[in-house]
């Protein structure tokens, strides 16, 4: 099919579309997009021969909320994601022109499918958003950055930033990297876990016998953070940090005849 270019006031959200999007993750595509423009080349929205959208939606979202923006706003949003970050001063200069010239006449890129029956329509409109495939969490915390993650709309676990003081409960992480203000201070925490060698002599006893049914921790966590680990639970070192539970099952042997 081909793509062609109009006005974005002649394109119109489909408000059948099931799918929604928190205001959160909405921001995230805003910012994806200024600085990322040439992803709505790659992937126009889908419209049918009314002009309303049925694939990329979200996107069409996002767009009406550009053309709302002044350009300070625009410069300063885009100031705060890592591609414009990482571009030379005349790129930047460039982009900020593109998007002044975007804001006099607002359009988008899009593909009319109207060849498509109203059956044929609604099920677009669910299989273009439906997802068959994982996410492989082992290679997106060893091969990809975190941060980057999260502005482009995958959640991923981040450590919280947080200041140790007062005598809230310590911070274990969150999705997304949102800042947690409560604050912790570590000096009231037993000895083992401040990140101390002790003797494990001086451990608390479980009372008990050998029959005892007893539990242990398995710790999930990216692989090029053992140390972080080995420290939060008051060890020199661990034997082995997984990401994927998988990687603690062993494989099933194989029936012999």
């Amino acid at each position: 099919m081909k793509t062609e270019k109009v006005l974005l006031s002649q394109v119109k959200v489909n408000s059948a579309n099931p799918r929604t999007i928190t205001e959160r993750k909405l921001e995230l595509l805003v910012e994806r997009l200024l600085s990322f423009p040439k992803m709505i080349e790659i992937r126009p929205v889908v419209v049918d021969e009314k002009m309303i959208a049925l694939g990329g939606n979200m996107r069409l979202r996002a767009f009406s909320r550009i053309a709302q923006m002044p350009l300070d706003d625009i410069a300063k949003t885009l100031a705060g994601t890592k591609n414009f970050q990482r571009l030379s001063k005349a790129e930047k200069e460039a982009l900020l022109a593109a998007w002044q010239t975007w804001l006099e006449k607002p359009t988008l890129q899009i593909v009319k499918a109207s060849s498509l029956s109203e059956a044929e329509k609604r099920e677009f409109i669910i299989a273009d958003n439906a997802s068959f495939g994982e996410w492989d969490f082992d290679k997106l915390a060893n091969e990809w950055d975190a941060e980057d993650l999260c502005s482009w709309g995958v959640d991923v676990w981040q450590p919280e930033k947080t200041t140790f003081s007062g005598s809230s409960p310590a911070p274990s992480g969150n999705l997304n990297g949102v800042e947690d203000e409560e604050t912790f201070d570590p000096s009231g925490l037993p000895a083992e876990l401040q990140g101390e060698d002790i003797d494990p002599a001086d451990l608390p006893k479980i009372e008990g016998s050998n029959e005892t049914a007893m539990e242990r921790i398995i710790i999930v966590f990216p692989k090029n953070r053992s140390e972080e680990i080995a420290q939060l639970v008051g060890l020199a070192h661990v034997d082995k940090v997984v990401y994927n539970i998988d990687e603690l099952i062993p494989p099933v042997p194989a029936e012999e005849g």
